[in-house]
């Protein structure tokens, strides 16, 4: 089975307006004071510290006993909490729309912000998503940065290494931020896409399709692959008796010859190419769950989505449920996506986080923390995917100047939590308050902003 992304183009009803307080509109400074600080440079806590955002800026950072509060500042009381940068989502999709109060995108930017995401990259591409991040960057609607992809380049888009360049060359005009690749496409239509890409100045991501294959993707220097699309498949040896089946999801007489002991060699030619995976376990592990659509309906996130978008996500996994496999086949194939990650991770090569929402139970924000526990579960330590999540996002993103880590001089995006994520992945999402931009967002207007959304889908 190949999965193929699928997005209910809706336009939410209703508006919920983004209020900051009035304190916080008449100072231009804001003092998170007595903050322990985790400023992800490396696995460590500040404690104690007062740090002052003024204009959207990281401006000092120091001990509470030392660092004066500017008169007429805005003082949160972070005494016992934890300050880290705000998170990454590097594998969403954006549903159409230009982000006018309540509709999709701006309610969707609003659930990301709720869950302390404060940039994402958009992975399948529309026009207005350009509209929303250029409105976001503008500081005309609130939500996290967004990198947008162009529409996903397949078969049908790029039938020939001609199209191929031409889609590139109209991406790049349009003003994307990278070109996803998607399905189908021919091995020469793909080597076109890739050289055209590197000619443009633009970035090539996305799947490895059965056509391509992991070595021409690592070989083409694709920046991040995701799903970890063709690396099952690489670990079984040319002469085996049974060869993987076209798709990403692999069951069968296959996965009894995937060699785990090639895992080492992928891994250190993937960090040696300086490519990025974002492995979307969590949306997988969904996928060969035996467990029943309803068991995932009683999430209680899918409050925050309307009635037709869960009807989707149960259409989709009655889907899935019927694709045949024994419960052993179902643990192997997650068990050896875990280790492939781990397997990444201890060779050096840069992981992403990303659910690859919104579908299949994934609600925007919320699924970016199912995903990092799953990333927990595969091995990593708390700190590991926090990095992934914040300074390997930054690294890719080109924008480790600005974003990150807690530091003086960096942009204000940052998480406040109500407990120490490097001691349980679980306690990122104990959020006190979020500041996206230098703009902040305490915890009683996330609830408010969250029950508004909620009671435009209740039943």
């Amino acid at each position: 089975m190949r999965l193929k992304s699928f997005l209910l183009a809706i336009v939410l009803a209703a508006g919920c307006p983004f209020n900051i307080s009035a304190q916080q509109a008449a100072s231009e400074t804001v003092a998170f004071v007595g903050a322990n600080v985790v400023p992800m440079d490396r696995e460590r806590v500040l404690e104690n510290q007062t740090v002052l955002v003024t204009a959207g800026r990281i401006v000092e950072i120091g001990p509470a006993a030392s660092v004066r509060v500017p008169g007429g500042a805005t003082r949160i009381d972070a005494r016992g909490k934890f300050l880290m940068p705000g998170l990454c989502d590097m594998h969403g999709h954006l549903v159409p729309g230009e982000g006018a109060n309540g509709d999709g995108p701006s309610q969707i930017m609003k659930l990301y912000l709720a869950n302390g995401v404060t940039t994402v990259r958009g992975m399948i591409g529309h026009p207005t998503n350009l509209v929303v991040r250029d409105k976001i960057a503008r500081g005309e609607m609130p939500g996290p940065r967004v990198y947008a992809a162009g529409p996903a380049v397949n078969q049908k888009l790029a039938p020939t290494p001609e199209a191929g360049v031409k889609v590139v060359e109209a991406h790049k005009a349009a003003g994307y931020d990278l070109i996803k690749i998607h399905e189908g496409l021919s091995p020469a239509t793909f080597e076109a896409i890739a050289a055209a890409a590197k000619r443009v100045g633009i970035r090539i991501a996305g799947h490895v399709s059965d056509t391509i294959g992991l070595d021409r993707a690592i070989g083409a220097r694709q920046s991040s692959i995701e799903h970890l699309d063709g690396y099952l498949q690489a670990l079984v040896p040319a002469n085996a008796p049974a060869q993987p089946v076209p798709g990403q999801v692999q069951f069968g007489p296959a996965l009894a010859y995937m060699d785990e002991a090639k895992i080492a060699a992928l891994a250190a030619r993937t960090k040696e190419a300086g490519i990025w995976n974002t492995p979307t376990l969590a949306l997988f592990e969904i996928i060969v769950s035996s467990d029943a659509p309803e068991t995932f309906a009683l999430w209680p996130e899918l409050a925050y989505v309307p009635q037709g978008m869960r009807d989707g996500f149960m259409k989709q996994k009655a889907g899935t449920a019927g694709i045949p496999a024994s419960p052993e086949d179902r643990k192997r194939f997650v068990e050896l996506r875990r280790h492939v990650v781990k397997g990444l991770h201890d060779a050096g090569a840069n992981l992403l986080v990303g659910p690859d929402s919104p579908q299949l139970f994934l609600v925007p924000g919320f699924a970016t923390h199912r995903e990092m526990a799953s990333l927990v579960a595969a091995g990593l330590t708390p700190f590991a995917v926090l990095q992934a999540a914040t300074t390997s996002a930054a690294e890719y993103l080109g924008t480790t100047a600005e974003t990150g880590t807690v530091a003086t001089g960096k942009r204000a995006d940052l998480l406040l939590l109500d407990a120490n994520p490097l001691q349980d992945i679980a306690n990122a999402h104990k959020i006190a308050g979020v500041m996206a931009n230098g703009r902040w967002m305490p915890r009683t207007e996330i609830e408010r902003m969250l029950a508004e959304i909620a009671a435009l889908h209740k039943q």
